[in-house]
């Protein structure tokens, strides 16, 4: 089957769009209390955690198809996020908070279920869904970025030269998640080739609703953390117009993050 012309520019508008819309909902961190900061770290963990384990799924489901490609470049994938996970959970740990004393948290346990849903099913679905996760993994980085080095001012713990820092700037400066959006969005753009070993082709329609699937159930859970905060904190998000399916003018978030 043919590609959609130019399908990866139709997915990031509508990424961009639900990504802008929590930046500017989060864009003042100085007026969230740090408890509740703190507690949205150990959320977005659960999400680094869980990631060898989606990207595996993900490789299953696109090993089926002729363009061996997509599943070599998610192993490419996991083998690059090998460590990260321990790698954020130390850099934490010597900011001052301790992961494993997280409490469960409804909806990042059904997000977490609802993304392996998409990672693990039809093949060409789950070629979208994974374009559209790495590519809202920049626009997490970004957020946790500013999220941890606010921690780390409150609490007096130097920024620079910090584990945690490291953590986020190998994800940007070093272009990881970059790395990842670019190497699949060959094939969420491309011909579906083959190397005559037969399988399935790439089926751009699906490609697109396993993004859109994705985007919308990533939009679920900051939406329901920025809720939970609201509720347990009193604090009161600074409300973007519109939503996700609308693009969404934003601030820039980092404006230098060498800072």
């Amino acid at each position: 089957m043919a590609a959609y012309q130019n399908l990866s520019l139709v997915i990031d508008a509508r990424n961009s769009a639900f990504t802008s819309a929590f930046k500017h909902r989060l864009r003042d961190l100085s007026a969230i209390p740090e408890e509740a900061l703190e507690w949205l770290t150990m959320e977005h963990y659960q999400f680094s955690f869980a990631n060898k384990g989606l990207l595996e799924s993900a490789i299953r489901s696109t090993e089926r198809l002729a363009a061996k490609g997509v599943a070599e470049e998610l192993r490419r994938n996991l083998n690059e996020e090998d460590g990260h996970a321990p790698w954020y959970k130390e850099g934490m740990s010597l900011a001052g908070t301790d992961f494993d004393k997280r409490v469960e948290f409804a909806p990042t346990t059904m997000f977490l279920e609802k993304v392996a849903g998409v990672a693990g099913g039809p093949s060409s679905r789950a070629l979208g869904a994974l374009y559209a996760t790495e590519t809202a993994a920049i626009f997490e980085h970004e957020v946790f970025f500013e999220v941890c080095r606010e921690l780390c001012c409150r609490r007096g713990i130097a920024w620079q030269g910090s584990r945690i820092k490291g953590f986020h700037d190998i994800h940007l400066d070093g272009g990881v998640e970059q790395g990842h959006k670019d190497g699949l969005a060959q094939f969420v753009d491309g011909e579906s080739p083959t190397d005559g070993s037969g399988g399935e082709q790439i089926d751009s329609a699906e490609v697109l609703r396993g993004a859109l699937d994705a985007i919308d159930i990533m939009y679920e859970w900051w939406d329901a953390l920025l809720e939970e905060i609201s509720r347990r904190w009193n604090w009161s998000p600074a409300l973007a117009s519109g939503n996700h399916r609308t693009p969404v003018v934003d601030g820039a978030m980092v404006e230098n993050r060498a800072s």
